[in-house]
C-alpha cells in the first residue's frame, strides 16, 4: 500500500505546470489577438488614440493647456485599462508637456528652488520661433502606455492673435461684398493678425486668394507672404450670432445659408474669440400674395381661406421657411393669421399685407443694418379681402373732460344702456382693436372696462395720463403723463414695457404693432416741442426735430406702414427705409423724411386701400380738405449707393378741396374702414352746421366732396366726433348744439335716425381733468365714440 501511494505522487508531481488534470491548457489561444496562443492578449493595451487628431492644437506663447484624456482600446475595439500615460514632445523648447498631460506653449519650470513645485510655470519659447519670418512654429505630441504610443497630435506654437477676420468669397477685407441664397454652402476661411513692433499689426496668415490684408501693417518687414492659417497657427473655430441666418458645420467650417438676414460670425482660435466678420443670407426681393390666384377676393364668415406667398431674394431663388407679419387694415373684422389665414368675423372689407420686418424676419446687427440689404424691412402686395353681409354693432359714447360718466348703446333694440360712472373724470378713451376693453386715461390712474361683461376689471394708478394709442395686437398700449412729462409703453397685461421722457398730442402704431409714432408742437403750450418721437423694438426709441415743419398735432400711418405723413405746413412723411453709410451707425437715420407735401394740414387719416392720405386743416379762416394720392412702393427699400442706403421717397399727387362749414378748428378725418369714403369732423359755434364728406378720385384724380343735411340742423352747432359701424353701413356722429347722435346711413348719406346720450357733465373743480369752467346740468355732447361689432344677420 505504501509503494502504491508513493506513485501516485510521483505521477502528481510529474504532470507539467501548463497542463491541468483534464489535459486543457491553462492559456488557451483564444485569449491571444492573434488565436494561435501567444503574443498580445485580447486584454492588452493594443493603440492609444490622443485628440484632436485632425485639427491640432492651438498655443500662444506662454499659454498653457490640459490635454484631452486618451483612450486606449484593444485589438477588439474594447477599452483597455491604463493606470498611467508617459507624454513625449518632438520638441521641449517649443512645446512642454507635463507628466500630467498639461501643455506648455515654451517650457515648463523644473528644479526651480524657493518652494516652486514643478510644471507651474510657462516660459515663453526661447529663442522664439520663425518660419518665413513668421513668429510660428510646430510641434507634436503623444502619449505612450504599455509599449504602445498614440497617434501624433501637432501643436502650433504662435504669437498672440491681436485679431482675425473672415476672408471667405465675396469678401474684401472682412466686409461682405454678396449676400448667399437659401442654401448655399461656401467655406469658411480667415486671415488673422498679430502685434508686432511698436504694437503694428501685421498679416499673420491668409488665404491664398486675400490681396486687401485687414491688418493696417500689412506684410511684416522682410515677409514676402504669408501661409494659410490652418498651417500656421492652426484650424480656426466659429460660431454664428443669430442661428436661424446661417449655421455651421464644425467638423468642415462650411456655412450654410438658412434665412434672410446678417449675422456676426465670432472665431476662436488658442482660447482667444474675436468677431470676425458678417455673413448675409440674401433678403427678400419682392413678396407675392395671392387669394386663389388672385389679388382680391371674398372670405365668408367661419370659412378660413388661406393665402399663397412667394418670396424671392435678391438673387432671383425663392425663399422658404420665412416668419412674415400679415396685417389686416381691419383686424376688428378680418384678420389675419400668423402663417396667412384669413378669417371674417363680421361683415366688412380689409386689405392685407405680408410683411418680412426685422428683428423677426431678414434681421441684422444695428451697427450694419442695411448691408446687402438685410435688417430692412420688405411689404409685399395688398390682396383686398370682402366679406358680404351686415352686422348690429355696440356703440360706447364718452365726453373725455367733460363728463365722469359714458354710456353704451345695444343696435338690436336702438336703446340706450344704462349709464356708468367711472371712478374719476377720464381724459380719454380708446377700444383695442377686438373690442374686448375699453381704456380710458385719468390725472389719477388707467381705468379699463371690460365690454364682455360690462365691468371695470382693472385700476392701474402706476400710469396716469392719456390714452393715446392701442397697439393693433392689443399687446400695448401708450400714455403720456403730463405732469411727469413721460411716455408709458403699458403692456395690456399689467405691466410697463418702456418709459421715456416727453409729451405727445396724437399717436398710431404700424399695423404689425412693431413701430410706434408719437407726434408734439410746440403751439400745444408748456412741455411741448416740435417732435417726433419713434419707438421700435428693434431699434429703440429716436425722436426727430419738427420745428421746421411747426411740430405735428397728428398723423396717419400708410397702408402698410411703410410711412407715417405727419400734420404741419408743409405735411411731411417719415419712412421705414433708414438712411446713412452702412457700417457707421453714428451716421445712422432710422425713420428719416421721405416725403414733402405742401398741404396746411391739422388732422391726416389713411385710406383702407392705402392711396390716399386725407388731411384737413384751418387756414385763411376756413377749413380746407387736401386729397395726398400716395404710390406706397411694395418691395425692399432703395438699394445702397457706394455704401450709403437712399430714403424711400413716396411720390403723391394733390388735390385741395375749400369746405364750405363755420368751423373754429378741425376735429378728425374719418375714413371708412371698407370704402373711400370719409366724414370731417370739426368744432364750431354757428347754428346750421352739415357734416362734410368725401370721395376720393382714382389715379390721382380729384374727388368728391358734398354734404350731409343732418336732422334738427338749425340746433346743431357742428358734428364733433364720428365712428363707422365695422361693416361700413352706418356713420355714427355726435353733434354738438341738440347733443345727440346721428346715425348716417352710408349707402344713401342720409340722416335716418338720432339719439340723446345724455351724458352729466363734471362739476367744475371737481376733478382735474374737468375741462368745465361754468357749472350747468346740460347734458354734454359725446366726443369719443367706440363702435364694436355684436351679431351677423
Amino acid at each position: 500500500m505504501r509503494r502504491y501511494l508513493t506513485l501516485i505522487c510521483l505521477l502528481f508531481l510529474a504532470i507539467p505546470a501548463g497542463v491541468s488534470i483534464s489535459g486543457c491548457i491553462r492559456n488557451p489561444a483564444g485569449n491571444y489577438c492573434n488565436g494561435l496562443g501567444y503574443g498580445l492578449k485580447t486584454t492588452d493595451v493594443y493603440a492609444i488614440d490622443l485628440e484632436p487628431r485632425t485639427t491640432g492644437i492651438s498655443m500662444a506663447f506662454g499659454q498653457t493647456r490640459q490635454i484631452s484624456s486618451p483612450t486606449a482600446k484593444t485589438c477588439k475595439g474594447d477599452s483597455a485599462s491604463v493606470s498611467q500615460y508617459t507624454y513625449g514632445t518632438t520638441n521641449n523648447k517649443m512645446v512642454d508637456i507635463s507628466p500630467s498631460g498639461n501643455l506648455c506653449a515654451g517650457t515648463w519650470n523644473r528644479n526651480s528652488g524657493g518652494g516652486i513645485a514643478d510644471y507651474t510655470i510657462c516660459n515663453f519659447p526661447n529663442p522664439q520661433p520663425s518660419t518665413g519670418g513668421l513668429p510660428y512654429s510646430t510641434a507634436y505630441i503623444s502619449a505612450s502606455a504599455d509599449s504602445v504610443t498614440s497617434n501624433p497630435v501637432e501643436v502650433f506654437v504662435h504669437a498672440p492673435i491681436s485679431s482675425v477676420t473672415l476672408a471667405l468669397t465675396g469678401t474684401s477685407g472682412g466686409q461682405q461684398q454678396q449676400c448667399y441664397s437659401q442654401g448655399a454652402i461656401t467655406q469658411l476661411d480667415a486671415e488673422a493678425c498679430y502685434a508686432g513692433t511698436n504694437n503694428t499689426q501685421y498679416e499673420f496668415c491668409a488665404p491664398p486668394t486675400v490681396t486687401n490684408f485687414a491688418c493696417k501693417g500689412g506684410l511684416a518687414p522682410g515677409v514676402t507672404s504669408v501661409p494659410e492659417c490652418t498651417s500656421a497657427i492652426g484650424t480656426l473655430s466659429y460660431t454664428v450670432g443669430t442661428a436661424r441666418v446661417a449655421s455651421i458645420n464644425p467638423e468642415t467650417n462650411q456655412i450654410t445659408a438658412e434665412l434672410p438676414g446678417t449675422t456676426v460670425i465670432t472665431s476662436s482660435i488658442a482660447g482667444t474669440g474675436s468677431a470676425a466678420g458678417y455673413f448675409s443670407t440674401c433678403p427678400p426681393k419682392s413678396i407675392s400674395v395671392t387669394l386663389n390666384g388672385a389679388t382680391s377676393g371674398t372670405v365668408t364668415q367661419g370659412v378660413q381661406q388661406n393665402l399663397t406667398t412667394v418670396v424671392t431674394d435678391t438673387n432671383g431663388n425663392t425663399i422658404s421657411g420665412l416668419t412674415l407679419d400679415y396685417q389686416s387694415t381691419n383686424p376688428l373684422n378680418i384678420t389675419a393669421g400668423t402663417t396667412g389665414g384669413i378669417t371674417a368675423s363680421f361683415p366688412g372689407a380689409a386689405s392685407v399685407y405680408a410683411i418680412c420686418q426685422p428683428a423677426s424676419c431678414n434681421p441684422a446687427p444695428i451697427n450694419v443694418v442695411g448691408l446687402l440689404g438685410t435688417g430692412l424691412p420688405v411689404s409685399s402686395n395688398a390682396v383686398d379681402i370682402t366679406t358680404p353681409g351686415t352686422a348690429s354693432s355696440y356703440v360706447w359714447l364718452s365726453a373725455p373732460g367733460k363728463s365722469q360718466y359714458f354710456v353704451p348703446i345695444e343696435l338690436i333694440s336702438g336703446t340706450l344702456g344704462s349709464t356708468v360712472r367711472l371712478p374719476y373724470v377720464p381724459n380719454s378713451m380708446v377700444m383695442d382693436q377686438t373690442g374686448a376693453n375699453l381704456y380710458f386715461g385719468s390725472s389719477h390712474e388707467l381705468m379699463i372696462y371690460s365690454t364682455s361683461n360690462n365691468s371695470l376689471s382693472k385700476q392701474d394708478p402706476s400710469v396716469p395720463g392719456v390714452v393715446l394709442a392701442v397697439a393693433p395686437n392689443n399687446q400695448s398700449l401708450l400714455i403720456n403723463d403730463p405732469v411727469r412729462q413721460v411716455f408709458y409703453v403699458y403692456n395690456a397685461s399689467g405691466s410697463i414695457a418702456s418709459t421715456f421722457g416727453g409729451m405727445g398730442s396724437a399717436a398710431s402704431w404700424t399695423p404689425d404693432s412693431k413701430t410706434l409714432y408719437i407726434t408734439d408742437s410746440a403751439s400745444l403750450g408748456a412741455g411741448h416741442t416740435d417732435t417726433l418721437y419713434v419707438f421700435n423694438a428693434n431699434t429703440g426709441w429716436t425722436t426727430y426735430n419738427l420745428t421746421a415743419s411747426g411740430g405735428a398735432t397728428n398723423l396717419a400711418i400708410t397702408v402698410p406702414g411703410v410711412g407715417a405723413y405727419l400734420s404741419g405746413n408743409p405735411t411731411v412723411a417719415h419712412t421705414w427705409c433708414p438712411t446713412g453709410t452702412v457700417g457707421d451707425y453714428a451716421s445712422m437715420v432710422f425713420y428719416p423724411q421721405g416725403d414733402s407735401v405742401n398741404a396746411q394740414t391739422d388732422v391726416l387719416a389713411a385710406t383702407v386701400d392705402g392711396q390716399h392720405v386725407l388731411g384737413a386743416g384751418m387756414a385763411g379762416g376756413g377749413v380746407t380738405l387736401y386729397d395726398i394720392g400716395v404710390t406706397i412702393p411694395n418691395g425692399a427699400c432703395p438699394a445702397a449707393i457706394a455704401n450709403v442706403l437712399q430714403p424711400l421717397t413716396i411720390a403723391h399727387t394733390l388735390n385741395p378741396f375749400a369746405v364750405n362749414v363755420n368751423a373754429t378748428s378741425v376735429d378728425a378725418v374719418v375714413p371708412s374702414p371698407a370704402s373711400n369714403l370719409a366724414f370731417i369732423t370739426y368744432n364750431g359755434t354757428t347754428a346750421g352746421a352739415q357734416l362734410p364728406y368725401y370721395i376720393p378720385g382714382t389715379g390721382g384724380a380729384a374727388g368728391t366732396l358734398n354734404y350731409v343735411t343732418l336732422a334738427n340742423s338749425s340746433a346743431i352747432t357742428a358734428p364733433v366726433a364720428g365712428a363707422f359701424s365695422p361693416d361700413d353701413t352706418i356713420f355714427f356722429v355726435s353733434t354738438a348744439g341738440d347733443n345727440q347722435i346721428h346715425y348716417i346711413d352710408v349707402k344713401t348719406l342720409t340722416d335716418k335716425q338720432q339719439i340723446s346720450p345724455n351724458l352729466p357733465p363734471c362739476a367744475p373743480g371737481s376733478d382735474p381733468n374737468c375741462t368745465i369752467t361754468m357749472p350747468t346740468t346740460t347734458p354734454v355732447p359725446a366726443t369719443a365714440i367706440a363702435v364694436k361689432p355684436r351679431a351677423t344677420t
